[in-house]
């Protein structure tokens, strides 16, 4: 597997007009494929059966929260305040179950999955907060993540700044093209390193403090060991509205069991580029409760503040 990715780097490199500017971009690649390799594929060998990869699509339909808004709109400003915080109350309390019987959106049937993105549609719509990303002392503290859109490990602005810096790179393996269903080469790295079959992935849990945003993933690997992997940004709000820049900094595997992980600290700044800088979106948040999107392709991921 490892050999096949290489050679996929080498070849998407080649997309890039210009031999100087194939070059830095096939190190680039390398040297992020390496990192992830390191922390994902100890267990490649086992690939085998693999089932085929789907990335989940972001459900848009939002008929029914736009009907309750407009019921409520109708109403006087006290009823209309007292039934927004009902509303938010109820959508919430159905949201936090909904997670939880989808294990974080990553199991359960397809309509179990699309009934919590719905939720999760409705309670941005009931948003408490008129300017989120200036709210810097709602932000701040200790998050975990609940529910996601996508895997788990893209909570990760690391990846974010990765795919971008993939983005319209075609998969130059008819073999992984034929096997996942992929066309771009992002898709496919993802969709081997989401298949691996004793993988599984613990606690997910975002610190924002002083300007920073860590971001922590669990990861085991049955027979091999654990890590967490753990990515440092730059944390830029906005002073009125709801975006936030992300300029992803170093992602290091902490506290791992796996061979020669916790040596890596990986340079991610440098070698992203430009593409190390990325957008999240703050469209809910509360004292208990934000949810934030990905700016570039939507993707939703939900986080209930820790104890």
């Amino acid at each position: 597997i490892l050999c096949c990715v290489s050679l996929m780097t080498n070849l998407a490199a080649m997309h890039w007009s210009g031999a100087a500017k194939a070059v830095k971009r096939r190190s680039q690649l390398a040297s992020l494929l390496a990192f992830v390799s390191c922390c994902l594929l100890s267990t490649s060998f086992v690939l085998s059966g693999l089932p085929p990869h789907q990335r989940r699509p972001v459900v848009t339909d939002a008929a029914a929260t736009k009907a309750r808004a407009e019921a409520l709109s109708e109403l006087p400003p006290a009823a209309a305040s007292a039934g927004t915080a009902a509303a938010r109350k109820e959508v919430r309390l159905q949201l936090l179950a909904a997670a939880a019987a989808t294990c974080r959106g990553q199991c359960g049937s397809a309509e179990a999955k699309e009934g919590a993105l719905q939720l999760v549609q409705a309670l941005e719509a009931l948003n408490p907060t008129a300017s989120p990303a200036s709210e810097i002392g709602l932000l701040e503290g200790d998050w975990r993540l609940i529910f996601a859109s996508e895997d788990v490990t893209r909570s990760s602005p690391f990846f974010w700044g990765w795919r971008s810096m993939l983005k319209g790179v075609p998969d130059p393996s008819p073999l992984s093209r034929l096997a996942f269903g992929t066309e771009e080469l992002s898709d496919s790295i993802f969709a081997i390193t989401d298949s691996i079959p004793l993988k599984s992935i613990g606690e997910a849990t975002q610190r924002i403090y002083n300007g920073k945003l860590v971001n922590r993933v669990a990861i085991q690997i049955f027979g091999f060991g654990q890590t967490v992997m753990t990515t440092t940004c730059r944390f830029l709000p906005e002073k009125v509205g709801s975006e936030v820049v992300l300029v992803v900094e170093t992602t290091q595997a902490v506290g791992s069991s796996l061979p020669f992980a916790d040596d890596t600290v990986f340079p991610s700044e440098s070698l992203l580029g430009e593409n190390a800088r990325v957008t999240l979106q703050v469209t809910y948040l509360d004292e208990e409760l934000r949810i934030v999107r990905n700016v570039a392709d939507g993707q939703v991921f939900v986080y209930a503040r820790s104890a």
